[in-house]
């Protein structure tokens, strides 16, 4: 049975029969280390049997589906094959520790487990099997099934193996299955995303398909026109591929699986786990023209020892997701003798408010006639806000975000009065659109929203005169050293301009008179000669005697968070660590 114009056009199971059917023999999808290269007709077949499967199983729209592994192709088809009969997907922090785990599980309650074997150093079926016999009356619930992927051998009772789904298939009439993608709509529940798993207790956000694709209610432009330009636009994208270096259980992650799905034809690829040397492997070997993760990622890659090895020669664009980026990174980038970029992108946005804000800048001095036609299409068809001078990128001690999107109102408040300021007044960002999502337990965060809806992000910000979003600081992160509230981003930058710093971060460390002394984390560039006195002199002429750091770290690294994101709790723990050696031997 064909499925008809009656279907939302604009759910999982159309999108991807529509893609399957328009270009059945491009690869949509890759994990090269799994040699995992998956055509839009193989994800179409292989997650709508996954569907099926779910369906046998009583699995029903509105049931949540658990994932629990490094990123793989299972992974992907099955979060399709839920979204095909909506069920919700709840991928889970692949690094999560049991009590993490049983949280996740407690809070989502879903019929259904699917993990792998094992990774970030875990074995999940052991870990899984644990909180099994660990439970009890207090904390009884478990999933029905537990489906595991990979080696067969590791699914022994109660696990089944992942293959069995595909087995269970046959037993679901192709009407049945029709009938039920039939009744999901794009603004019914699609993910539960964990936003936090540093804070105790689990906190998810709902989030729909519609609030994935780009304005509100779809596309703006659906007749005779948008569909030749996004025809056109396939035609010339599909020659590329993107590397995303975020996990599938955060938004970024997730998200980038919707760029070949709705907005272009262009191949994806990702990777299990974020490894420097892993990703620089795999964009030499696949020849990516596209990287796409938090800047933090994508400076670890480029900081690599030995990166001068590897051919980054297709590399055209970067995307910067996830987290503000500094002018400073940006310069290194563009000037970086090894990489020839044409643009590079910057994003701005949340679990809870989607996307914000987005802008892309064209860094070839060259008119590129081609580049030039391209970015018309995809502003055309939505994808893209603005474009955006280079030199704004570099202007000031903030970051930018972008442009604000179609159908996303932004304001800023005094985060004290509640009062809405001006442009160029700096305050809390806030946020209101179709793509803002509340949390999955309301009363988790309440507090998190206004009244009349207005999300509060806890980042400082302002909008300039031409509606762009500039990000100064996050609310946490604010120092206050004897009632000076200092902003550590402003120091970071005096910092990443010297010639000799590599990467900076600046923390507060408690002190029983100040409240908070400044700390600056810094890693050298190699072969640099820095030392704390040196440092503290040239960094002095720049910043106000109150901003100086107290306190001068260097590292050999920023730890990242599972997220792609500087871990601030472990980067003040070896702070703290590397303070109280400095004073023990004072």
């Amino acid at each position: 049975m064909e499925i008809t114009h009656e279907f939302d056009r604009d759910t999982v199971s159309e999108l991807l029969k529509k893609r399957a059917a328009y270009a059945p023999r491009d690869i949509a999808y890759s994990f090269p280390e799994w040699d995992q290269h998956y055509t839009w007709s193989d994800m179409w077949e292989n997650a709508a049997v996954l569907a099926k499967g779910f369906l046998r199983l009583g699995v029903k729209k509105g049931d949540r589906i658990a994932l629990l592994m490094q990123g793989r192709m299972e992974m992907i088809l099955a979060m399709f094959g839920a979204a095909c009969i909506g069920a919700i997907v709840v991928p889970l922090n692949a690094y999560s520790k049991k009590d993490e785990l049983q949280g996740y599980l407690d809070d989502s309650k879903p019929e259904l487990l699917i993990i792998g074997t094992e990774g970030h150093g875990h074995h999940y079926p052991t870990l899984v099997r644990e909180m099994i016999a660990e439970s009890d009356k207090e904390r009884p619930w478990i999933p029905a099934h537990v489906f595991v992927v990979g080696r067969e051998e590791e699914a022994e009772l109660p696990f089944l193996p992942f293959s069995d789904l595909y087995a269970l298939a046959g037993q679901i009439r192709e009407e049945e299955f029709v009938e039920v993608c039939a009744a999901v709509r794009c603004k019914d529940p699609l993910i539960l995303l964990y936003t936090s798993g540093t804070t105790g207790r689990p906190k998810g956000v709902l989030r729909s398909t519609s609030s994935f694709l780009v304005s509100d209610g779809g596309y703006a432009q659906q007749g005779k026109p948008a569909e030749w330009l996004t025809r056109l636009s396939d035609r010339i994208i599909r020659r590329f591929s993107l590397m995303n270096l975020l996990p599938l259980y955060h938004l970024g992650g997730f998200a980038s699986i919707f760029t070949g799905l709705k907005a272009c034809n262009i191949r994806i690829v990702l990777l299990s786990h974020f490894n420097p040397v892993s990703a620089l492997s795999a964009v030499e070997r696949e020849r990516c023209s596209i990287l796409s993760g938090t800047p933090f990622m994508i400076q670890h890659m480029l900081a690599l020892p030995g990166r001068e090895g590897y051919n980054l020669s297709s590399l055209l664009g970067v995307v910067f997701t996830s987290s503000a980026v500094n002018g400073s990174l940006l310069k290194n980038i563009i000037h970086d003798p090894q990489l020839k970029l044409v643009f590079f992108m910057v994003s701005y946005g949340s679990s809870e408010a989607g996307s914000v804000s987005n802008g892309v800048c064209f860094v070839n001095r060259r008119k590129n006639a081609a580049w030039s036609m391209l970015f018309r299409l995809l502003n055309y068809s939505n994808l893209l806000s603005g474009r955006i001078d280079p030199g704004e990128f570099e202007d000031g001690d903030c970051s930018l975000g972008g442009k604000v999107d179609r159908g996303v109102q932004v304001r800023i408040v005094n985060p004290e009065t509640g009062a809405v300021l001006s442009c160029l007044e700096r305050g809390e960002i806030q946020i209101r659109s179709h793509r803002v999502m509340r949390y999955f337990k309301e009363n988790q965060a309440c507090c998190s929203f206004t009244e009349d809806g207005w999300y509060r992000s806890g980042d400082l910000g302002f909008l300039d005169n031409r509606g762009h979003l500039k990000i100064t600081a996050r609310m946490k992160r604010i120092i206050s050293r004897g009632g000076e509230k200092i902003c550590p981003v402003e120091i970071e930058n005096v910092l990443m301009n010297h010639k000799d710093v590599s990467a900076a971060m600046v923390v507060g460390i408690p002190d029983e008179l100040y409240g908070e002394l400044v700390c600056a984390c810094v890693i050298g560039k190699k072969g640099a000669n820095l030392t704390e006195e040196r440092l503290r002199m040239e960094i002095t002429p720049h910043l106000s005697a109150f901003k100086i750091p107290r306190y001068f770290v260097f590292l050999d690294d920023l730890p990242l968070s599972p997220t792609g994101k500087l871990a601030v709790p472990a980067i003040q723990g070896l702070a703290l660590e590397r303070i109280g050696e400095l004073r023990k031997n004072a």
